[in-house]
């Protein structure tokens, strides 16, 4: 992606998530990237390029922000608890417009967005599963492959859901209840120890 390319993509993530997709034009995009129609056209061919480019701009800065956190984290746990912590900000900053916006105006894009996501957070929760086990913090004889899809199941449920309010789903509370619940469950006693004193040291 060309530096002028990147800049326009950055600028549009910023509009579309203040006023949503549907509502900022391309005469929208091109007026505040300080640009004319036809050099965005240059770089995008249409608006559903547009939209593609920016989701894709912001999928790759969440995952990148994923993989920094478990590159740098010194066990399972620790990691474990560091995505908690970055899924919080994320549920604080989702847009339901721009999610309701894509649903509806670029239906086979949501759901290309949603299989990638479900993959990714699979893969990473699977992985975690096998270095807790490797490290000795999570049980040996515990599923992966399923409770790795309970994990994506349970995320995904929190945010479509009719029982918690939205304040309640974007608490630190809930996102506390939550990490401590999925460890404890597959935990052993050096695993629950760790997990204990990361909660002691730190706020989620």
């Amino acid at each position: 992606m060309s530096k002028e390319k990147e800049d326009i993509t950055l600028k549009v993530k910023d509009l579309y998530f203040k006023y949503g997709i549907k509502s900022v034009s391309m005469d929208d995009v091109a007026h505040e990237s300080g640009i004319s129609k036809k050099t965005l056209y240059q770089h995008f061919k249409d608006k559903a390029e547009l939209v593609e480019s920016v989701i894709n701009l912001v999928f790759n800065e969440n995952m990148t922000i994923i993989n920094t956190a478990i590159e740098t984290c010194d066990d399972a746990i620790s990691e474990m608890y560091e995505i908690h912590v970055f899924m919080n900000k994320i549920a604080r900053e989702h847009s339901y417009s721009v999610e309701y916006d894509l649903k509806k105006y670029y239906p086979h894009l949501h759901e290309l967005i949603i299989n990638t996501k479900r993959e990714r957070i699979y893969s990473i929760g699977l992985k975690n599963l096998k270095r807790g086990k490797k490290e000795g913090f999570y049980r040996p004889e515990i599923n992966e492959k399923i409770i790795a899809k309970i994990n994506l199941m349970r995320l995904e449920s929190s945010i479509d859901n009719c029982i918690f309010s939205d304040n309640e789903l974007l608490s630190q509370d809930y996102f506390k209840e939550m990490l401590i619940y999925h460890i404890r469950g597959i935990a052993t006693h050096d695993g629950i120890k760790k997990l204990d004193s990361l909660l002691k040291n730190n706020k989620l």
